[in-house]
């Protein structure tokens, strides 16, 4: 499992290749984008194993040769989006293990191939004998390749958050892609529609700024309302019953020594109307040091609700997610190394 560390910015962690191969990196000799060697983030054990580098996100290509993994890629057409995801483990240590997208390709052209064209087809091995499914020693008996087109397909800088510590989608996403439940990482997941499609797109390209929609509310309330939920999950609970699905909560307490601040999007609400509850897998919870800008952003948006703009204006909402979310990762925080200028 890679790191992904404060700020979104992530490492990807090829699995380990399990069969013979011709590659020539190992964890200790494969650069982190971070700097230093990938080993740095793994076990010892690891260091001097090969990766099996998969998907290719410099040459553009995934395959695999598993046959429901191949029946899954080879349903797959020209223009499609594949949608890249992985579990990231937050580096330093302090919070739980979620699943985010960390690239996607759009499709240029499916192969389905053979040992016999793996090993004999001199345009494939010319294009593609670099990467990993061509560099093992014994040719897959049958394999999958997906291409994408280079310009429209990429490894993203920070990650996109997709489940819960649980590794279920987000609520706030299952509302929107039609889609529920689990995320396993045996299988692939379909997205159809092109409703469905257009919002995974947004929701690729925008993150939680795409969710924020002109009926939407943003509450400004104690840090006391907000507690994690006691059930085994991630999830906080929020104890206001005005809040409703798709509103957002930006909750503070910094007169204190362990100062808090969360911002948090409702994505469920339970119980009758005088004692419902909201609450939230899609947040950000800051405690014991608020960062800098992100306590001088919430005197701000402050300043905005009192001189012109209402807490209903979307502009506000809009301007304190775009801020937080593409700083910080989604979830717990407890210590932060570095805070960010504001920027409108």
């Amino acid at each position: 499992m890679g790191p992904i560390f404060e700020d979104g910015t992530f490492e990807y962690v090829p699995i380990p290749e399990e069969r013979p191969t011709q590659a020539g990196d190992t964890y200790a000799t494969l650069a982190a984008r971070h700097g230093g060697p990938l080993a740095a983030y793994l076990p010892p054990r690891l260091a001097n194993r090969r990766p099996h580098i998969d998907p290719d996100f410099d040459a553009i290509i995934y395959g695999d040769a598993l046959p429901r993994k191949r029946s899954q890629l080879g349903r797959l057409a020209p223009r499609d989006l594949l949608v890249f995801y992985s579990g990231l483990a937050p580096y330093p240590a302090g919070d739980v293990p979620r699943l985010f997208v960390i690239g996607s390709f759009v499709v240029k052209r499916v192969y389905r191939l053979t040992a016999a064209d793996i090993r004999g087809d001199d345009d494939l091995r010319r294009r593609f004998g670099e990467t990993a499914h061509f560099l093992r020693r014994a040719a897959d008996p049958a394999l999958v390749l997906v291409e994408g087109y280079k310009n429209k397909s990429r490894l993203v800088t920070s990650a996109v958050p997709l489940s819960d510590d649980h590794q279920y989608l987000l609520r706030d996403l299952s509302q929107l892609f039609r889609y529920r439940g689990s995320l396993q990482r045996a299988v692939g997941h379909w997205i159809e529609g092109d409703a469905s499609l257009r919002k995974l797109s947004a929701w690729l390209e925008k993150g939680a700024v795409s969710l924020v929609e002109s009926r939407n509310r943003l509450f400004q309330r104690p840090a006391s309302v907000v507690r994690p939920r006691a059930f085994g999950t991630s999830d906080l609970v929020i104890a206001d019953k005005r809040p409703q699905v798709g509103d957002w909560v930006l909750a503070r307490d910094d007169r204190r020594h362990d100062a808090t601040l969360v911002l948090a999007r409702v994505n469920l609400v339970r119980g009758a109307k005088a004692n419902a509850q909201a609450f939230s897998s899609l947040f950000w919870h800051f405690h014991g040091v608020v960062p800098e800008a992100v306590s001088e952003l919430a005197h701000s948006i402050a300043s905005l609700w009192s001189k012109a703009r209402p807490a209903s204006d979307p502009y506000v909402i809009r301007r304190l997610v775009r801020f937080v979310s593409a700083r910080y990762r989604i979830g717990y925080h407890s210590s932060l190394k570095r805070s960010h200028p504001i920027r409108g």
